[in-house]
């Protein structure tokens, strides 16, 4: 008999969370900013038009999991320069504390960490505005794993030695399918936050404040 999230995931000893749009909504447009930013900076160093940006950034995800990996290993390009320039976005103007994410956290008995193709601290700035980053025990963001960030199968085993778990022990909560589905690989019990369905993932939630009513129960969850 299949197993339910309930039972997959009572034995867990932490839980991965990635930063943006997981734990606020994308509609709040910061990772939209982002993504402008890093469109600049890659027309800026290569001149291409537009459409020449887009094709090459898919280009560079398809072939090094990040625009920045493809940046640093055909352009040279230092990856503080990149994530200052592209991070450089007015946080407190599109996010505001959350008391309903600052609830859910405080609920959780399991360490916590940030998981993020973010710097670090773009990731505390972010955790900063939405008033909650005394809820998490460490960020592994991208210095932390040699900018080999998400989907990169051995950032996923670095973040959860920040646990001191395992991958069977692990929680991990995102909002980009891809990434999703190399935790799963891995042995993570996993949670896509998004509007479609996704068969590798072991729960959807359209928002991660939505977990909770799926971990009544679960003993390292304060009901």
């Amino acid at each position: 008999m299949a197993r339910t999230f309930t039972e997959k995931i009572a034995r867990a000893r932490g839980i991965l969370f990635d930063l943006d749009n997981t734990l606020y909504p994308r509609e709040k447009g910061v990772f939209d900013r982002v993504n402008e930013r890093i469109d600049r900076f890659v027309s800026v160093l290569t001149t291409l038009p537009p459409p020449g940006v887009k094709d090459l950034r898919r280009d560079y995800v398809q072939r090094y999991g990040t625009t920045l990996c493809g940046l640093m290993e055909n352009h040279g390009v230092q990856p503080s320069e990149f994530l200052e320039f592209v991070h450089d976005v007015p946080l407190t103007d599109l996010l505001s504390p959350d008391e309903a994410l600052r609830d859910f956290l405080s609920r959780i008995d399991l360490p916590k960490v940030i998981f993020t193709n973010a710097s670090s601290s773009h990731a505390v700035r972010v955790l900063d505005a939405l008033v909650v980053g005394d809820q998490f025990d460490g960020i592994c963001a991208l210095e932390a794993v040699g900018y080999r960030g998400k989907p990169h199968r051995e950032a996923y085993r670095m973040a959860a030695d920040l646990l001191n778990a395992s991958a069977d022990d692990t929680l991990f909560i995102d909002d980009l399918d891809v990434n999703v589905r190399v935790g799963s690989s891995l042995g993570m019990k996993t949670v896509y936050v998004g509007a479609e369905p996704l068969e590798e993932a072991d729960l959807v939630v359209s928002r991660v404040v939505d977990m909770a009513e799926h971990l009544t129960g679960v003993e390292w969850f304060r009901g």
